[in-house]
């Protein structure tokens, strides 16, 4: 071997101890920090379940969640920068578009709406609901929307014709049985309990006619997650790596029994036992969004029902709020 060849091994050997360390630190770069605010539903479970399961790690992120106990609260507070993205229903998202606060709304979680409404023994029918006292979540958030729009329908004022209740979401079954309240906003995952106590259902979420009759279209992809628009814009590569993970969650829970589900999601919801949290997911697997994607159909509905119930002054177009980039590259 002669002397030109001899250097020249040198020299790539001595790049390649160089490399080493480097390659070393790439590989060990530290994890992304990431902040979740979200008002805690069976409809994020994609998202926890990319926690568990390590799909976030995968992505080099480390996620944090920041529970509130309602949307408009998770969402003002991803806005103030306490979190970068947040997990909540699409109405108070579409107001603050409105009003000059910017998102991007990512992905979608469901494919349509599992609200409904529950009376007392002695109401029967919405409209037998003048003056008398109804729970319908915090003002602003989707639940009190849908509420307002069921009032209405019947045939009610609800500002002059209603007293709205101030309680916690999981106070409103027992208030509805003590009779301090007359009506109350109930998620199809809880009806069982609903009926329990004696209630009448009067909106059914799962029905397809009513879905038709409220919101015009069975398709409402309204549980989904936002960003504000300049953390999308400045950091396109975070949002991607944590689209991936999330659709990876999708895929898993579209893909594996609500029995398999139940024990990896137990500790993210708080007294509820094994037993009672299967029976909320089967009761809810058929609004489970199947790819993360937002129809222009769907849309149109949100768009229209905010319309109806003064959560907006008008259009304010698919494009300029919903981002499915993240969704579809990560299809690729």
């Amino acid at each position: 071997m002669n002397l030109k060849n001899i250097k020249r091994i040198s020299v790539l050997l001595l790049i390649f101890a160089l490399a080493l360390p480097l390659a070393g630190q790439v590989a060990e770069a530290k994890p992304t920090k990431i902040v979740v605010s979200e008002f805690r539903g069976l409809n994020y479970a994609p998202v926890h379940i990319a926690e568990v399961l390590g799909f976030f790690a995968e992505e080099n992120l480390d996620v944090e969640f920041a529970v509130y106990g309602d949307g408009p609260i998770a969402f003002q507070g991803m806005h103030a920068g306490d979190s970068q993205f947040c997990m909540l229903s699409v109405e108070p998202v579409f107001r603050a578009q409105e009003q000059g606060l910017e998102s991007s709304i990512i992905i979608a979680l469901d494919t349509t709406r599992t609200y409904g409404f529950a009376g007392a023994k002695h109401i029967t029918d919405p409209s037998q609901l003048k003056d008398k006292v109804v729970f319908a979540g915090a003002p602003g958030s989707a639940p009190f929307s849908f509420i307002w729009s069921i009032l209405e329908n019947a045939g009610l004022d609800p500002e002059n014709d209603v007293t709205f209740a101030q309680m916690q979401y999981g106070a409103s079954i027992a208030a509805l049985e003590r009779g301090t309240i007359d009506a109350a906003y109930m998620d199809h995952a809880n009806k069982p309990k609903f009926l329990a106590a004696g209630a009448n259902i009067l909106i059914d979420g799962a029905d397809v006619e009513t879905k038709q009759k409220v919101f015009g279209s069975e398709k409402f992809e309204g549980s989904i997650i936002t960003a504000t628009k300049k953390f999308v814009d400045e950091n396109p590569e975070i949002v991607q790596a944590f689209i991936n993970a999330v659709m990876k969650g999708i895929d898993w829970v579209n893909s594996h029994s609500d029995e398999e589900l139940v024990e990896i999601l137990l500790p993210y919801h708080d007294g509820s036992t094994k037993a009672d949290l299967l029976e909320r997911l089967e009761l809810v697997r058929f609004s489970r969004t199947p790819d993360g994607r937002i129809s222009r159909e769907g849309f149109d509905a949100m768009e229209r029902f905010s319309i109806k119930t003064g959560v907006l002054n008008g259009t304010i177009g698919y494009d300029s709020i919903i981002d499915m980039r993240f969704v579809e590259e990560a299809h690729k």
